[in-house]
């Protein structure tokens, strides 16, 4: 096994939090469908050999959208139909990776704006202790809410972060959790959470408040205001 990369980028949802005529992640974003923006992301950087994307099935039938999927760096790409869930997508995803990577980074469509230095330093942490996150501390009060809207407490949040994406494993050991827990991969929330449930080490990377996911209508202008200011 070398040295190589490979991303996964997810991009099979419903989006049922934004509706509209084509799924959120297919939406236009500044001439182009929001998840050709992470695709050109990891297009371009060298030390990525392969990708994966996983997509609803209508996406997987139409060229129009799958031309946005091509490599301009020569890059291997596969586009592959997601599964019922996300954690269904990334496990049929990892099982198309083709050959086996040393590390696989794991992103979220609906994410344009990954901080270059962070998805490096990523990489570098899980070859170093098997998983990465990038992440954000919390800076807001939490509050612990119960019925009828009444708070019940309040959170301490100084050891609180919020993740992000890309989420980066060794791949053998992230194939290894993946097929471990197969049969409930719905009630996990991300990436990170099966690989520590099958004992892996996992490392909180800074990440970076222009990596937000975007999710609402206001969420695209921001985005669209952020690629027009360059």
């Amino acid at each position: 096994m070398g040295a190589s990369v490979a991303v996964i980028i997810v991009a099979a949802g419903d989006s049922r939090r934004l509706p509209g005529p084509v799924p959120k992640q297919w939406q236009p974003l500044l001439g182009a469908p929001l998840v050709a923006h992470s695709f050109r992301f990891f297009d371009s950087l060298a030390a990525v050999d392969q990708m994966v994307v996983a997509v609803d099935a209508e996406s997987l039938r139409r060229a129009d959208r799958l031309r946005h999927l091509e490599s301009r760096h020569g890059k291997r790409v596969h586009v592959i139909a997601g599964g019922a869930c996300r954690q269904m997508s990334v496990w049929l995803a990892l099982q198309a990776v083709d050959p086996d990577p040393e590390i696989v980074l794991i992103h979220d469509a609906a994410r344009p704006f990954p901080p270059l230095e962070g998805v490096e330093q990523c990489i570098a942490a899980a070859r170093e202790v098997g998983g990465a996150i990038l992440a954000k501390p919390v800076t807001e009060t939490i509050k612990r809410v119960g019925p009828g809207n009444a708070i019940i407490g309040t959170i301490e949040r100084n050891d609180l972060w919020a993740a992000q994406t890309p989420q980066g494993f060794r791949y053998q050991p992230l194939a290894a959790a993946y097929r471990a827990h197969e049969a409930e991969l719905a009630q996990f929330t991300d990436d990170a959470a099966i690989f520590e449930s099958n004992g892996g080490r996992v490392r909180a990377v800074m990440g970076s408040d222009c990596n937000f996911k975007v999710t609402t209508a206001e969420d695209f202008k921001r985005a669209e205001a952020m690629i027009a200011e360059g």
